[in-house]
């Protein structure tokens, strides 16, 4: 990345940025940079690896774009990773390729971008953070009929963009009920999906009081069928809205 040498000088004056950084073999640490070109902010901060560690960005706070995570050659796992914390506590998700998480490694492959600019309250590095699997950004559809023993889980990664939809895998029907389970990473928590009956037309479908043809996840379970019917199509649409909205 370009940095401007105003942008260079700010870091370098905060004490977060002294010299091009380079891995000496002996290197135990873990330094996380954090920087918005647009502001011309940025941050540098080391922690030690081994056991879990956190601290606020050194010199600034944000709101940041990117962040990289450079470990020590002579850190043990340099699988490493860390985690940053917005204002409000929750962790901030970040995208670098087609991988997006809460907690973010070095690889040597650069920076991860903010899904959306925010201020950074902490840092927190843990040898014990995983990667997140990519069902932590897919919504999986849960078709079932427990008399029948037949069922259908169908796969959207997110949607949050845009409208998608699919035919049930695996078998069309007849189900009494539906799941709808929406994966931690998806943007729009409160996505929503139809189904079409073999006619076209929308299935209604309760949940405790509510009566919609679009169904949520909202860690609530199954939504049952007011009549057991096949399925045609699933479709997934961050337009969609509940009945009762």
């Amino acid at each position: 990345m370009q940095y401007s040498s105003l942008f260079l000088a700010a870091l370098a004056s905060s004490g977060s940025l002294a010299a091009p950084w380079t891995k000496p073999s002996a290197d135990t640490s873990l330094r996380v940079i954090l920087s918005n070109q647009a502001t011309e902010t940025g941050s540098q901060t080391v922690l030690t690896s081994g056991s879990r560690q956190h601290a606020r960005p050194v010199g600034s706070t944000g709101p940041f774009q990117t962040v990289e995570l450079n470990v020590g050659a002579g850190v043990q796992d340099q699988d490493y990773r860390c985690q940053i914390l917005d204002e409000a506590g929750k962790p901030i998700v970040i995208q670098r390729g087609a991988n997006t998480d809460i907690t973010f490694s070095d690889a040597d492959k650069g920076e991860w971008t903010f899904r959306h600019e925010s201020s950074v309250s902490k840092i927190i590095c843990d040898p014990t953070f995983k990667k997140i699997g990519a069902e932590a950004s897919e919504i999986r559809v849960v078709l079932s009929n427990q008399a029948t023993e037949t069922g259908s889980q169908t796969v959207f990664p997110d949607v949050s963009g845009g409208r998608q939809h699919k035919p049930p895998v695996g078998s069309s029907g007849p189900f009494e009920t539906v799941e709808i389970v929406v994966g931690a990473l998806v943007e729009k928590q409160d996505i929503r999906c139809k189904l079409t009956d073999e006619h076209g037309k929308p299935v209604v479908a309760t949940r405790g009081a509510n009566t919609d043809i679009t169904f949520s996840d909202a860690n609530k379970g199954e939504w049952t069928f007011k009549a057991e019917s096949e399925v045609s199509k699933i479709i997934c649409d961050p337009a969609f809205k509940s009945a009762n909205a």
